[in-house]
This record gives C-alpha cells, structure tokens and sequence, in this order.
C-alpha cells in the first residue's frame, strides 16, 4: 500500500490538482527544472501565508476606517442654545438672612460677620451688612439653597434686552430655566418647552437668533465655592442637542461685554461602530435614570449626582434626582468638594460615561467685533434702558448664531475588513501566487480520502477509490491490448512470408 500512495501522489499533482506549481514539481523535467520550480513554489506558499496572517490579524483587531460625506438639507433642526452669566450671586438680592445662613460658607463674611474683602464690594453692600443686627437673626437649618440660587442668580427678564429669531421677536417664553454650575441659566429652543423645536430652511445670520445681553457687572458678588469665577465677566454660552442637558461649566465658550459675537454653526452627525469595533453605547434605553435621553453630558452628570449623594447623603441645586438638596453646609464643605474632585478626576470613583454610537455634534466658527458704544447709547436713549456709552462696553454682549450652509456632516465608520472581504482577500492571494481556489481544497480533501479508504499493494490496482474509475487508465488498457494484436498480426504475416520463401 505505501508503494502505491506514493505513486499515486505523483500522478494526483501531476495529473489533477490545480496548484500550478505541483505539476512541474511532479513532471518529466529534469532535477534542476524540479529544483527550481519547488523553490518558486514554496516561496509562492510562504509569502500566502504571510499575507493570510495579515488579513486575519486586521479582522482579530476589528479596525474601522471611517467615511465623510455632506448632505444637503431642505431643512435642519436648530440646535439648543443656553445661556449663563459668569456671576452666580447677583449681590443686590442677597439678604440679611442670607448673608446669615451662607455668608461663611461663600467666603463674604467671617464667623464674626466682618467682610472677608470688603474692597471687593461696593459701599452700598458694605454700608447694608454694617448695619444689620447680626444676634438678631438665627440660623434657618430647613434653609433653601435652591430658593436661594434661583432668587440671587440673574434673571431672564433683566438679562434679555433684545432677542429676534429670523427676523421676529423672541420672549422670555422662548428660553426654558435650567440650573448649573453657573446658578441660573437659560436655553433656548429647549424640548422642554411647549411648542415646536426651531428650525431653519436657509443659512446666514438673518436666519438665526440675535440676542443682546446685559450681564449687570455691577452685581457681580466674590465668592470662594467653585462656580466663581471673580476675574471673568461676561457671558457663557453652549450649543448643544436639544435633548441634551447644559453642561455650561465645563464645555461652555465665553463671549465678552462691548463685543459682538458670531456663532457660525455646523450639522454634523456621526455613525461609530459598537463592540467589537469601539466601546459606544448602541442601546441607549433604560441607561440613565433621571434623563429620558443618553449623552455624554447626561451621564456625566448622573454621575456626580450619585457621588455626592453617597458621600454627603444629599445633592447639589442643579442635579436632578430625588434626594434631598444639601444645605449650605452640606454643599460647600462636602458637595463642592466632592464635585470638584469628580471634575477633575481625583476621586476614586470615576464617572466612566461613553459616547453613544449616533450623535448629532455641532462645530462652530466664532468671531467677534467691538460694539459702537457711542452709536448704541443713541439708539437705546429713546427706550426704557436708557444706556450710556459706558454701561454699553462694560455689560451688553451681543450673540449672532445662525448656519453657516444648509447641509449636514455625515461621519459613519465602516470596518475595515468584514467577512466577505477577508474571503476575497485570501482568495485573491490564494489564486494569484498559487493559481488555486476553494475547489482545489476540496480535490485535496478527496485524494486524502482516497489514501485514507483505499486497499491496494504494489501489484494490484485500487478496487474502493473515488478516482479509480478515471477514464485514463481504462484507455492505457485498451492500446496495450490494441498494441498486442497488432504484433500478433505482424508475426503470423511474418511467418507466413518465410514458409513462401522456403518453398520457392
């Protein structure tokens, strides 16, 4: 039987496989020809297998690649647009029984009710706390901190001056109140609100919101927790979803008093792949609990909601959630602390929150022009505000946000390699260096078949093989047997002719 297999190996690369390089291995030619073609054909195998480990290790590693294209749009959806001033505390509307009940904890007055830095404050507030009877006045320990943000903070109605949308008027109605970091802040084209979402059917500032602020720098109040931020002025502002809650403090952009700002906003929608290929969140439902919409920002702030609420027992004003609010102690030696160290990642608990797999972004370009002081005090001279040229340059911020083009950023990632391409690409090599394809695998698995099942010796020829009953074998036969009567003819016509020449 190994007489045979080995015979019958010869006559299978030479005979029937499709590997080209098998049939000059296994041929007539001479040792050198073989030489050479088995070291073509080797090296044809090995660098197949180099590129086969190649395209597997790139579909192990689940790389993507990533398509961009731009979409133009009849109509897009504005974006939510909130705003916050730098200030928390408006200093006019804090009280007495503030100043009693937080004063200590926002650094304003020691614990003898003495003005920390009195130079930081105007007479007005200095000549007010000078003349409270302070053991007069108790501390309230069912104290309301969020009464107190929302009445201290700035409000819409002194901070609007004039809003269009498009052209038209816009109200306080337009702008939905939602706390941060910063106290009060207000967005427009909020879901919350009941109407319709803005959207716009043309690009350029005419076809946006226009909005001037005042942002009552004279109010503004020192203080030491973290929403402070004594050296700045202005305004905060954040472009976002309108499903998406504020996260002013942290990812918001600032515009300055005397200026005039333009937002020149992008739509941009981006497809990520999830697992294996990135670790977003492709179901999104039921994965936070205060917030009927998954982000980033959400998650975020759930998040530090859940921190303070475990090391303080309670939450800070602007997280949702159903705990108790903390109170000023609360917040300032334990919420605060906690917040912070969240923020910046010095906590041991960290907030592991990711991208879901569609999100809507929206890129900007912002510039800014200086306000004609002068021109504007002309114009709001014959009105209720009446502002000088001063106030002008010290408190109005003015805001333009429109789109800049009517289209839409699309960003989708695709795989790099998928089943079907991995397929090709080895069958692409398979058949360019070794000239095979998948049914030469299966002519393979039947010659090994064949060697497996067969009973043959050297002397006698395979009864139970699948190729035994080739055709070219059975023609051997029959012009061997052909061959003989031939040669039978001849001799007898031979003997024949020598019994003739005897005779004669």
């Amino acid at each position: 039987m190994g007489c045979y297999k080995r015979c019958y190996l010869k006559e299978w690369a030479r005979d029937t496989a499709d590997i080209h390089g098998l049939k000059h291995i296994a041929g007539d030619g001479g040792n050198i020809r073989r030489l050479i073609w088995t070291i073509a054909t080797l090296g044809a195998f090995g660098y197949f297998l180099y590129l086969a480990i190649l395209s597997l290790i790139s579909f192990a590693e689940s790389n993507h690649v990533t398509k961009t294209d731009v979409e133009s749009k009849s109509e897009i959806s504005f974006p939510a647009f909130t705003v916050c001033n730098f200030n928390k505390y408006r200093e006019a509307a804090i009280t007495e029984h503030d100043i009693k009940n937080v004063g200590t904890h926002l650094g304003i007055i020691d614990e003898d009710h003495n003005l920390l830095n009195p130079h930081l404050y105007n007479d007005e507030f200095k000549n007010r706390l000078a003349a409270v009877d302070w053991s007069s006045l108790d501390i309230d320990d069912d104290y309301d901190m969020t009464d107190f943000t929302n009445r201290t903070g700035h409000q819409l109605e002194d901070m609007i001056v004039e809003c269009y949308w498009q052209g038209q008027n816009c109200t306080a109605d337009d702008f939905h109140h939602v706390f941060s970091h910063l106290g009060n802040c207000y967005t427009f084209n909020h879901v919350d609100l009941n109407m319709t979402t803005h959207s716009t059917i043309s690009a350029g500032a005419a076809n946006g919101l226009k909005i001037t602020l005042n942002i009552e720098e004279n109010e503004y109040t020192p203080t030491n927790d973290l929403d402070g931020a004594a050296e700045d002025a202005g305004i905060k502002w954040m472009l976002h979803h309108p499903t998406v809650p504020p996260y002013v403090k942290e990812l918001g952009h600032g515009a300055g008093p005397g200026h005039h700002t333009f937002v020149a906003v992008r739509h941009e929608t981006i497809t990520s792949l999830p697992s294996p290929y990135t670790t977003c969140v492709e179901d999104t439902s039921g994965k936070l609990s205060y917030y009927e919409h998954y982000s980033i920002q959400a998650c975020r702030i759930e998040c530090e909601t859940e921190l303070v609420y475990a090391e303080c027992g309670c939450k800070l004003v602007e997280q949702p959630g159903p705990y108790p609010v903390c109170n000023p102690a609360e917040s300032h030696e334990c919420g605060h602390v906690v917040l912070v160290q969240a923020v910046t990642g010095d906590i041991e608990n960290l907030c592991d929150c990711e991208s879901p797999c569609n999100v809507e972004n929206y890129p900007f370009t912002a510039t800014n022009v200086k306000l004609r002081a002068k021109y504007m005090q002309q114009i709001y001279s014959e009105t209720e505000h009446n502002f000088t040229a001063d106030y002008i340059e010290d408190n109005l911020v003015l805001l333009s946000v429109y789109y800049e083009a009517l289209n839409s950023e699309v960003v989708e990632q695709l795989p790099e390699m998928t089943v079907p391409s991995l397929l090709a690409t080895l069958g692409g090599n398979f058949g360019l260096f070794l000239g095979a394809s998948v049914l030469t695998i299966l002519q393979l698995l039947e010659y090994i078949f064949d060697e497996v099942t067969a009973t043959c010796s050297c002397k006698s020829s395979p009864t139970n093989r699948v190729g035994s009953s080739r055709a070219k074998p059975a023609v051997k036969d029959e012009v061997t047997k052909t061959t003989d009567d031939d040669i039978s003819i001849i001799d007898i016509k031979k003997d024949s002719w020598n019994e003739n020449y005897t005779e004669r």
